[in-house]
């Protein structure tokens, strides 16, 4: 597979002495399709050639373009050493709609899982979305800590009639917040 790689520096001239006060490189690659594969940017905060803190991402793609799953490490003092690391995976369906994403923090790069939110979407024949719930397990416990949901429903015609948002924010299961609203069309 043919890629293409761009790279961006940026130096920085703070006080217009004519002396480089800090170095920002952004080094990313495409596929042929211009999706970004994987990307480094790498701080030099006094211009002194060492790297004082990097973000790497890597990312998949489906046959269609879709984005399958995406990795992003931060390493906070430029000592090669991860302090951060996040993870999502995504499903599509036939059409190419989003049916579910996870997303999986590691705060302190420890290599523990130490927070998760998932999304789950459905949709009609016609691809109108009918459900989105959006789940945080903020301790990665394995207990749900706050949920977001809405439900659509469509006409005929695939017209959005009614919608209904419910959230529950401390994961009890009652629903703290609920906003509903129905569209009307002309004939």
């Amino acid at each position: 597979m043919k890629t293409s790689t761009q790279i961006v520096t940026t130096n920085t001239d703070n006080n217009g002495d004519g002396i480089i006060d800090s170095r920002y490189s952004n080094t990313n690659t495409y596929d042929q399709r211009g999706n970004l594969l994987t990307g480094v940017l790498e701080t030099d905060d006094n211009a002194d050639g060492i790297i004082d803190s990097r973000y790497s991402y890597t990312n998949t793609y489906d046959q269609r373009g879709n984005l399958l799953t995406g990795i992003s490490e931060y390493d906070n003092d430029g000592d090669g050493v991860i302090n951060y690391r996040d993870s999502y995976t995504n499903t599509y369906d036939q059409r190419g709609n989003l049916l579910t994403n996870v997303s999986e923090t590691d705060n302190d790069g420890d290599g523990t899982i130490d927070s998760r939110y998932s999304n789950t979407n459905t949709y009609d024949q016609r691809g109108n979305q009918l459900t989105d719930v959006s789940e945080n397990d903020y301790n990665a416990d394995g207990i749900i800590d706050s949920r977001y949901s809405y439900t659509n429903t469509y006409d005929q015609r695939g017209n959005l009639l009614t919608g209904i948002s419910e959230y529950d924010n401390d994961g009890d299961g009652v629903i703290n917040y609920r906003d509903s609203y129905t569209n009307t069309y002309d004939q």
